[in-house]
């Protein structure tokens, strides 16, 4: 009876709590900006990309900060940075009827009621708390703020998720979930999102995407950066609103590589191109980075996985996996296949001790599947495979990162510990 009690308990509060952030989140709904975030792909200590949404396109618009809280009292911010670029989101679907209508048609705008805006700002302090707001030609929105990633070699947390497309309810709900944690938890410091953001190029999609990613932000207004891969619903060539709604993450190939803190180095890849050529030596080029300065912790991620639970491998099997193994990293990220997935240790295509644990493959809102039951490296006390509504927690302290698998009813369904190699 407790325990159905406690149960009961822990489900109201966060209906309540969920109810509480929608009705602040609406009462927001008349700011000038609209789904402020944060997003993280180089510097993250002492740069952001600061990229929000409008329904008006204001070229004079500029983003007010400060190290301290101001409301809405623009005299008072130290610092304010205009707009970079910005622009209408451009709707694929809409674009490509608009082209078959002819010539006439192709000189007509499309998506003019939804605009987006970049402003990278520079020169932050470290693990520090800086305060934004927007000010267009309307006045100052909504004052939000967020912290700047750590110098030290403290134990911080990072959640990974992947495939929030196809069922905007559940990644909303998932949201809210995350919302609770980063206001109990402040070593939570950023979201790395494995891609497939929207089912479809669409205008719509994507903005309920990005209205839902903005229910992460709490009460306070605190934002939670995020650290975008490119999936194969978002391949540029067929969405250019990834782009536009994280800011040219990675430039015209979207891969990058960065320090999260001086001791943890991620590398975010792109399997929607060649794994081969510039994008090979690209990652050659990181990781030997990482290995000249000796970073301690080594993350991979990308989106098509190399030891799949569903699919069939990608191109990363044969093209990258011998440099990760090489160069000895630690922890690879990987999305598609929709389910749960914790491979054994691998290296040289076999089980082995000092091997590479492969995460995945997303459960962030796309439907789930279950994963193949025969496949070796998903089988033993050391790998686990399952399905279900789920994001990733990886806790990176200087001796191990400790990971765990949360579902969207907050039950945690797996969990190991990876020692440091260094």
């Amino acid at each position: 009876m407790n325990l159905l009690y406690s149960m009961c308990m822990k489900v109201f509060k966060c209906i309540i709590y969920g109810l509480c952030l929608v009705l602040t989140l609406d009462a927001l709904a008349d700011d000038p900006a609209q789904n402020v975030r944060v997003v993280w792909f180089s510097s993250p200590s002492t740069e952001a990309m600061v990229v929000w949404d409008s329904t008006k396109h204001d070229k004079s618009s500029e983003l007010l900060y400060d190290t301290v809280s101001h409301g809405d009292q623009e005299a008072e911010y130290a610092f304010r940075k205009p707009v970079g670029e910005s622009g209408p989101y451009t709707d694929i679907a809409k674009k490509r009827r608009a082209e078959s209508d002819g010539e006439e048609a192709k000189r007509v705008p499309v998506s003019q009621d939804v605009f987006y805006y970049h402003t990278t700002i520079k020169n932050l302090e470290p693990e520090t708390v800086y305060y934004v707001a927007v000010k267009t030609a309307d006045g100052v929105g909504s004052e939000y703020h967020f912290k700047t990633a750590p110098v030290s070699d403290r134990p911080i947390k990072l959640i990974y998720g992947g495939d929030s497309r196809s069922r905007i309810e559940t990644a909303r709900a998932i949201n809210i979930q995350i919302s609770q944690m980063i206001a109990q938890d402040d070593s939570i410091v950023a979201l790395l999102h494995g891609g497939d953001y929207a089912a479809s190029p669409t205008r719509e999609l994507w903005k309920d995407w990005l209205e839902a990613y903005a229910l992460t932000t709490t009460k306070t207004r605190k934002l939670l950066p995020i650290i975008p891969v490119v999936g194969n619903h978002e391949s540029p060539a067929k969405n250019p609103m990834f782009r536009q709604a994280y800011g040219y993450p990675g430039g015209p190939d979207d891969y990058f590589a960065f320090r999260l803190t001086p001791s943890v180095g991620l590398i975010c890849l792109n399997t929607e191109i060649s794994a081969e050529g510039e994008q090979k030596v690209f990652l050659r080029s990181a990781l030997t980075d990482l290995e000249e300065h000796n970073v301690r912790w080594r993350i991979a991620a990308y989106h098509k996985p190399a030891y799949p639970a569903v699919k069939q491998p990608s191109v990363a099997r044969v093209s990258w996996v011998p440099l990760f193994e090489a160069f000895n990293i630690d922890l690879v990220l990987e999305s598609d296949g929709h389910c749960i997935k914790r491979t054994v240790p691998i290296r040289n295509g076999r089980e082995a001790s000092d091997g590479i644990v492969y995460l995945g493959e997303g459960g962030y809102g796309a439907p789930q599947r279950d994963p193949k039951p025969n496949l070796w490296y998903l089988k033993g006390d050391s790998a686990f495979a399952s399905r279900g509504d789920h994001i990733m927690m990886l806790e990176i302290t200087p001796n191990a990162i400790n990971y765990s698998t949360i579902l969207s009813t907050g039950e945690i369904i797996d969990a190991a510990s990876f020692k440091a190699r260094r």
